[in-house]
């Protein structure tokens, strides 16, 4: 007689060892997955990770060292600080739940740096769902003092303000939009936007740091999807590469800020570019700074440079010599300028013969010469402006030519 296993299993039943069971990986925790620390503070807990860069460490051409003067940055981003400790400089990017700074749009992940004796220390406080919210804007709120000063790339219109706003709607008493800051791609577009199709922090990254990142780097419009399928599923293995971004923005802010510096403090120019010194020499005009105006440009212009340059520099020479008050100079940088058809140099020679000469006969010839260029770029809509102006003036100045004939009969 078969044995009850033996009718079993000729009815198609298999013992329980055999049946192969479906079975879900087991998803680390997201500390332990990032190699973090959960904090815990009287509004809840969040995550902590921390690296640390040493002074030698080098990103593209830039090594993180905190001895640099930057008396002269500071004066480019209004900072009202000479040389504050560089301790004191926070090194700030978010990634957020949005792309846009609305009422729904909250940061899932703050990064921080700064420079300190050991090196470049930075740390990441990172939320595992929104309810954690509270606890990390608490915990920056403790290490954002009175005396920091803000280095971001876009923070004053982004990061910042949606800080500040999370912490209103959290109810916590900070004023993060009171700080001092300083917002590195405004002083990046001042020095590179005539040169580089864009400034975005990637193409200042390869232009000007020559760093490429690794794969291990996701784009930054796919982040708020990642940091949304980790709530749905408890899958912390993209979160990595997040993280590595959000390292790498600031690691990337903190060698522009020093690279920004470096230029603007430089003693030598023979290794800095044409281009890099003519828009330094606009810093410098903006911060009153006229002797390093004049360093600047005129070590510019003694090089064999493209006749483009030549005028460009020859025009930027005098509209500096005439607000130093050195119309004799300027008088000769225009005439130079204006010889490559300089527009605007023509113009300054037409105001300076009406004006200062008292020559209305030269001062009509330069006003009729910048009528021909105009004339000629009548599609710029710069041109299409200045023609009833310049015409205006011709007008004027014929008037005035025709006094001086019948004065003189």
């Amino acid at each position: 007689m078969d044995s009850l296993n033996d009718r079993l299993k000729a009815l198609g039943f298999k013992p329980a060892v055999d049946i192969k069971h479906d079975t879900k990986p087991v998803l680390l925790a997201l500390e332990i997955a990032i190699d973090g620390q959960i904090i815990e503070n009287s509004a809840g807990a969040f995550i902590l990770k921390e690296r640390r860069f040493a002074k030698d460490y080098t990103h593209g051409l830039v090594t993180l060292h905190a001895a640099q003067q930057t008396e002269m940055i500071n004066q480019a981003a209004r900072i009202p600080i000479a040389q504050p400790e560089m301790g004191s400089l926070l090194f700030i990017d978010t990634e957020t739940s949005g792309l846009s700074a609305n009422s729904g749009t909250f940061a899932f992940l703050v990064g921080v740096g700064r420079f300190d004796d050991e090196g470049f220390k930075l740390q990441q406080f990172i939320i595992r769902d929104p309810s954690e919210e509270r606890a990390m804007l608490l915990h920056l709120s403790n290490i954002f003092t009175p005396g920091s000063i803000f280095v971001t790339f876009n923070g004053k219109s982004f990061d910042i303000p949606l800080l500040q706003s999370r912490m209103i709607i959290n109810m916590l008493p900070a004023r993060f939009r009171d700080y001092l800051h300083m917002d590195i791609l405004h002083l990046s577009r001042k020095l590179w936007r005539n040169q580089l199709e864009s400034c975005a922090l990637k193409e200042l990254e390869t232009a000007i740091l020559h760093l490429e990142r690794t794969s291990e780097d996701v784009p930054g419009w796919m982040i708020p999807d990642i940091y949304f399928e980790f709530l749905r599923t408890g899958d912390p293995s993209k979160i990595s590469d997040v993280i590595y971004h959000n390292e790498q923005d600031i690691v990337s802010l903190a060698a522009l800020f020093l690279h920004i510096s470096s230029l603007l403090e430089s003693q030598s120019l023979e290794n800095i570019g044409t281009e890099d010194l003519i828009a330094m020499s606009r810093i410098y005009a903006e911060i009153n700074a006229p002797d390093l105006v004049t360093k600047t440009l005129q070590t510019s212009h003694d090089r064999r440079i493209s006749k483009d340059q030549k005028a460009r520099i020859a025009g930027l020479l005098g509209d500096h010599f005439k607000k130093s008050g050195d119309l004799n100079q300027a008088v000769v940088y225009w005439k130079e300028a204006s010889n490559q058809n300089d527009i605007y140099a023509c113009i300054e020679l037409a105001k300076y013969y009406e004006h200062k000469s008292l020559d209305p006969v030269s001062a009509l010839e330069w006003a009729l010469r910048a009528k021909i260029l105009i004339e000629k770029d009548l599609q710029n809509v710069k041109m299409r402006r200045l023609a009833p102006l310049i015409d205006n003036r011709i007008t004027r100045l014929e008037r005035k030519r025709v006094k001086n004939v019948q004065a003189k009969n």
